[in-house]
């Protein structure tokens, strides 16, 4: 995947409101010595990019030179949802980098189908490995799961080259009780009619 970026002077925030109205996206580029203030075109980048996770690789072309990268963090508006700022991450062959992977749950659990919840804990999960061994995502199948079972970080099959920066111990996913709704119980029903004979009672007396 190419993306096509333009460098950009100055940094302040009238520069950069200016950029957004021009239809682009500040963006900082590390890893590949001093940090460069660069920019997309918000269009490109919402039509082919938008969903991009940190373990896809995006060839970003920039002065003439292509860098591998990827996307380390997004800044979002909170009411329109469009990207205001994109930090881009250089990767080199041969050096080990730390990036987030997705988990993707598969399959419709046995609890589930017999009225249990499936409760997702964890969703991305930290690695260290070679950019060439960057998975796309961990696929975790949880349709032999009942209610009351659980997965854990220890369970998902990560490649031998892929180091998982987790807790193993850490829940991934879990299949819960579904909460039932409270109904009186006929103890109740039996309380609420006496206190109501016993108050009609007192009123006949009175009288």
């Amino acid at each position: 995947m190419r993306l096509v970026a333009r460098q950009r002077e100055a940094t302040n925030k009238g520069s950069t409101r200016a950029l957004r109205r021009s239809g682009r996206i500040p963006a900082i580029l590390y890893g590949d010595g001093v940090p460069k203030a660069v920019s997309v075109d918000a269009r490109e980048w919402t039509h082919n990019f938008r969903n991009t996770s940190g373990s896809t690789v995006i060839d970003l072309k920039l002065d003439g030179d292509e860098h591998r990268v990827l996307v380390k963090d997004t800044q979002a508006d909170i009411l329109s949802g469009n990207v205001m700022h994109i930090d881009f991450y250089a990767i080199r062959a041969g050096k080990k980098l730390s990036t987030v992977i997705p988990i993707h749950l598969e399959g419709t659990p046995k609890g589930v189908i017999e009225g249990g919840i499936l409760e997702q804990k964890t969703e991305e999960i930290e690695v260290v490995c070679l950019p060439k061994d960057i998975p796309e995502f961990f696929a975790v199948d949880v349709s032999q799961l009942e209610v009351g079972d659980s997965l854990h970080i220890s369970d998902i099959p990560a490649p031998r080259e892929v180091e998982i920066r987790a807790d193993s111990h850490l829940t991934v996913v879990v299949i819960t009780h579904a909460k039932a709704m409270v109904e009186p119980t006929s103890e109740m029903e039996e309380e609420t009619e006496e206190e109501i004979t016993i108050e009609d009672g007192s009123e006949d007396g009175a009288e």
